[in-house]
């Protein structure tokens, strides 16, 4: 019995300390682009959540410079209905237009993200839950507009 609870113990050690390379990946300094200007089109929630999340996300000891021009769009529809014609579906679109001028080359990139969810009958707890999926979705963009914005 103490055999096997010294050998568990060194396996236990073992697996522990190989853990020690943990790095962050949403530091800054994993980031290997400046980001000097950020434009939006419309000053929109969206937008403004993006801008400020990427300038977190900019290293500033790059030397890649990028300039980026956002436009965001937020649609909510309506994707099925009951018997009596009253809302039971709908669906969040959070779409994103990324211009993004990298020495004097300009690309364009859209990201686009789609939630689904069921209508719920207090108003104050739908407006609730579709502010949540809107600050995942925009999770969600931001992470793919870091990995393309690495990729340049």
């Amino acid at each position: 019995m103490k055999k096997i609870l010294i050998l568990l113990q060194v396996v236990l050690a073992i697996t522990l300390t190989s853990c020690g390379g943990y790095k962050s990946i949403y530091s800054a300094k994993t980031h290997n682009f400046n980001i000097t200007s950020i434009e939006i089109d419309e000053n929109n929630e969206i937008s403004s959540k993006i801008k400020n999340s990427l300038k977190l996300f900019s290293n500033l000891d790059s030397k890649k410079e990028i300039i980026i021009k956002i436009n965001s769009k937020k649609t909510v529809e309506i994707t099925s209905k009951d018997a009596k014609g009253d809302p039971k579906t709908f669906a969040m679109t959070i779409r994103l237009n990324l211009e993004i001028d990298h020495n004097g080359s300009k690309r364009n990139n859209i990201f686009s993200e789609t939630f689904g969810y069921n209508n719920k009958s207090n108003k104050f707890d739908l407006k609730k839950y579709e502010r949540n999926i809107q600050n995942n979705l925009i999770e969600k963009i931001l992470e793919n507009i870091t990995l393309y914005l690495s990729t340049i």
